[in-house]
């Protein structure tokens, strides 16, 4: 039951009780004036007997005795008109109902007595008579009297008794119901101060997180900006380095072993930055996987230097997530105060800028902020927001170049290569957008559409007759780190009817060295669904022989950096796949000189401007044999 509810009986009971309090009072009252009225009866008894005694021998004064019997009459009358029809059923059930039959009596009594009176006045009766009736009318009202006191006691003990017993049982039943809403009451001001508390404490923790990080717990970016600005207030000669850290490839580890496990490892490398930093140094969690390190310094910057290298050797350190040891690595961009920037803002701004400079050069890195990173910076955003909306402007575009069979330099295939016409004037090289694509996420989208558009030529040049002809597509990592990607690959093969031989994905040599499950697992899908795997720009990256014999490559694409007249490593390349049972394909090829020395290494494949450049697809001949290239041979 409510408090409410309760609260509603309680003030009924009391009510009920105050009604009943007073009712009783008035049937006290009821039952004293029954006393009362016997009394002033039984007095005007006394009175008439004295008056009868004054004349022992004679009849008093008939006037007086008219005036006595009155009197005596009034207080029968007044009782009978005393009790309610109530007072009537409970006199009943007790057997008092006398005290009304008495009160008749005596006014019967009373009439009698005045007829009498009026007869000896008449003359009709003797004194003697008169004598007699009046005797006889004393003693019967002194007997009613008399009688009447017991069942007016009997009257007034009920009363008392059940007045008293009713008043005791609400009495007991207000206190047991106002214990009850009590303690109700006790208990909702405890939960009411214990809600309190709680709001206190929650507020003191709001006040907390406000300036604390949750999952790592090194201040957050509302601290980092007020201490930031605290400094530059007051500082006065003092100086300061504003280090912008972003771990490398995070993604990768959230996306292959969950939030959870990327959630430990942010917090892991929070507590490393933590212990790193130097007395008057701190560290910041700026959000997501960024963090921002203040560091004070004196002169130069050979201690800011020297910090920068130590947060990228105790983030480079393995962690141990799942019982595996997982590498991860940052980039740092590092702004000075004053000589950058005098605020907050800026100061976080180049920072970061600087930071994303490094992670462009090849990550793993510290960066000092110049000028010029500005210029790049505000030139990357602005690529950034135009590139969101390019392929719905048709402003994304794919051209094509032929890839030649070195055995009958006819056209084997040909390969996919994106470009981006921002407008009449501007091109924008895939140099530039594609990491900008890769860093903002558009990569999956701008992929997929790749993808879908080249193999969409690859069937309409099947169907005007070029069966055989390969069509080779560039792939992200981001791509390849999707697990949802071979059931894309195999989706768009079914979709335009391509045979998955006819589909070589081409992937930079610097992603096959990781050992990520997923990035494994999706080339293993690939190469069972009959997919060619090429490993693009072969000899740039770190691959030892004995991990490329466990991935499932079937060709082995030569950097055109190494494609010169007398060039070695391309001859070393050639010689260690032929060893694989790889095909060799050489990009880059711009002289006779290079194609004599590829043919003469027995390489499989070529293409380069000596080829022919990259055309739209309607400006490629897919049937074309380059014989005037063979008759040189």
């Amino acid at each position: 039951m409510t408090i409410n509810k309760q609260l509603t009986i309680l003030m009924l009971l009391i009510s009920l009780f105050s009604l009943i309090v007073v009712a009783c009072a008035f049937k006290i009252a009821d039952a004293a004036r029954f006393h009362q009225l016997n009394s002033q009866h039984f007095n005007y008894v006394i009175e008439l007997n004295e008056l009868i005694a004054r004349y022992p021998n004679a009849v008093p004064d008939t006037n007086e005795l008219k005036d006595v019997v009155k009197k005596i009459q009034d207080q029968p009358e007044a009782c009978v008109a005393l009790p309610s029809r109530v007072d009537h059923l409970f006199m009943n059930m007790i057997n008092a109902e006398t005290i009304i039959t008495i009160c008749k009596k005596d006014i019967k009594i009373g009439d009698d007595l005045l007829a009498s009176i009026r007869l000896f006045d008449q003359g009709l009766i003797t004194s003697s008579a008169m004598k007699i009736d009046l005797d006889l009318g004393y003693q019967k009202f002194r007997s009613n009297s008399i009688e009447f006191i017991g069942p007016v006691d009997k009257l007034s003990d009920f009363i008392v008794k059940t007045s008293t017993m009713v008043t005791v049982i609400l009495s007991v039943l207000l206190f047991l119901l106002a214990l009850t809403i009590t303690k109700a009451i006790l208990k909702i001001v405890k939960r009411m101060q214990k809600t309190k508390d709680r709001l206190v404490i929650s507020e003191a923790k709001n006040k907390q997180l406000a300036h604390q990080d949750s999952l790592t717990g090194l201040p957050n970016r509302n601290a980092l900006d007020k201490e930031i600005n605290t400094k530059i207030v007051m500082s006065s000669d003092d100086k300061f380095a504003v280090i912008f850290i972003d771990l490398d490839r995070f993604k990768d580890v959230n996306d292959t072993r969950g939030h959870a496990q990327g959630d430990k490892l942010l917090a892991i490398i929070g507590d490393r930055l933590a212990k790193t930093m130097r007395d008057n140094d701190s560290v910041f969690r700026f959000g997501g996987d960024e963090f921002v390190a203040i560091v004070n310094f004196s002169t130069t910057h050979n201690e800011v230097e020297k910090i920068a290298s130590e947060l990228i050797s105790i983030i480079a350190e393995p962690v141990l997530l799942e019982n595996t040891h997982v590498f991860v690595t940052a980039s740092l961009g590092i702004s000075m105060y004053p000589s950058n920037a005098d605020n907050a803002e800026c100061l976080v701004k180049f920072a970061d800028t600087a930071m994303y400079e490094a992670k462009k050069e090849g990550k793993n890195q510290y960066l000092f902020y110049q000028d010029a990173y500005s210029k790049e910076h505000t030139r990357r955003l602005s690529y950034e927001s135009q590139l969101r909306c390019a392929i719905d402007k048709d402003q994304l575009h794919i051209v094509y170049q032929p890839v030649v069979n070195l055995n009958n330099f006819a056209t084997q295939g040909t390969e996919a290569l994106l470009r981006w016409q921002l407008n009449e004037d501007t091109i924008v090289s895939p140099d530039i957008f594609i990491p900008i694509a890769e860093y903002s996420g558009q990569i999956i989208e701008i992929g997929e559409w790749v993808l879908r558009n080249a193999c969409q030529q690859n069937k309409l040049w099947r169907e005007s007759g070029a069966s055989k002809l390969n069509i080779a597509v560039n792939v992200s990592p981001y791509q390849l780190f999707d697990p949802r990607f071979p059931q894309l690959v195999q989706k768009t093969l079914a979709e335009f009817d391509i045979p998955p031989h006819c589909l070589d994905l081409e992937i930079t040599e610097s992603m096959t060295v990781s050992d990520n499950n997923v990035f494994l697992k999706t080339l293993n899908e690939l190469s069972e669904m009959g997919v060619r795997l090429l490993m693009d720009d072969f000899g740039t990256g770190y691959s030892c022989l004995s991990y490329l014999r466990q991935l499932p490559f079937d060709v082995l694409k030569i950097d055109k950096s190494f494609v010169s007249d007398y060039d070695t490593i391309a001859s070393t390349i050639i010689a260690m796949g032929k060893q694989l049972d790889m095909k060799i394909i050489a990009e880059g090829i711009e002289t006779q000189s290079s194609l004599n020395m590829l043919k003469q290494q027995q390489c499989d494949f070529a293409q380069g401007y000596f080829f022919q450049r990259p055309v739209l697809a309607e400006d490629l001949d897919i049937f074309k044999i380059y014989n005037e290239i063979k008759n040189t041979q």
